[in-house]
């Protein structure tokens, strides 16, 4: 399938300056823009990804560095980071706006298509032969799709077939009562890293401790790395995962508590 991505990206990619033998864990956001997005959602969004994306920089060293990327969908798709591929992190946001449907299923598609390090528009081009650990993709959405399967399915198969994918570390933020907990359970194939969330404050929590705990676990597992050419190699912990990421989140953050516009 040819992508269908809107031009232009948020972010300009700067000259890269690459560190011999560093290993590089790729984080993946896929970003719900549609028009139910609108208003609290969208703004905790924007704010909670302004903190990310500052945080994500203070994870690289001289060991390990973050590069990532973010994509939009709404009637279609576009990569808000440009279209070069996985980026690193230079604390710049620019703020996403909302419009439209849901084409969920187009996005999976668009993303297995993205996801290699082989193709000349591949998300891993750039660290061909590089050490990575296992990818975070990270999905927010607060509905049902308006493309397709309803549950998601229609993309979600395909991009079952990505190995990249299938090695990746995967989670779900469910936002308000309407959105499809059959679909994030889908993409992530394991309840336990499905969140549920009813309030801008309880959202910006939860999407900052699944950031810091996805990055964390992926980027310390020695075991779990591979050459970005051999991603068959990759192991994930998904149960070490949502233990840090439920140790993370404040107990007195109740998700009952709704107050979205």
């Amino acid at each position: 399938m040819t992508d269908i991505m809107e031009p232009g990206g948020m972010i300009d990619n700067m000259p890269v300056n690459e560190i011999a033998g560093r290993r590089i864990t790729p984080v993946i956001f896929m970003i719900d823009v549609s028009g139910s997005m609108s208003g609290s959602k969208i703004r905790t969004v924007n704010s909670a990804m302004q903190d990310i994306v500052n945080d994500l920089s203070n994870f690289s060293n001289s060991d390990s560095e973050i590069r990532y990327a973010v994509m939009s969908f709404t009637d279609s798709c576009k990569w808000e980071t440009g279209e070069q591929g996985l980026i690193q992190c230079d604390g710049l946001w620019q703020d996403l706006s909302t419009y439209g449907g849901t084409s969920f299923n187009q996005a999976c598609l668009v993303l297995k298509d993205r996801m290699s390090g082989k193709k000349e528009n591949g998300l891993f081009k750039f660290a061909s032969g590089k050490t990575i650990t296992p990818p975070v993709v990270i999905l927010l959405t607060d509905g049902y799709p308006t493309d397709g399967d309803a549950n998601g399915m229609t993309g979600i198969s395909e991009l079952r077939k990505n190995k990249y994918f299938q090695g990746s570390y995967k989670v779900a933020i469910a936002i308000g009562d309407d959105a499809n907990l059959i679909l994030c359970r889908n993409f992530t194939e394991d309840e336990e890293l499905v969140y549920t969330v009813y309030s801008s404050k309880v959202l910006e929590a939860v999407l900052k401790a699944v950031v810091k705990n996805s990055v964390s676990v992926s980027s310390s597992g020695a075991s779990d790395i591979s050459t970005v050419k051999n991603p068959n190699e990759f192991s994930v912990n998904t149960e070490q995962l949502a233990g840090a990421i439920k140790n993370e989140i404040p107990d007195t953050f109740s998700t009952e508590i709704k107050d979205w516009d």
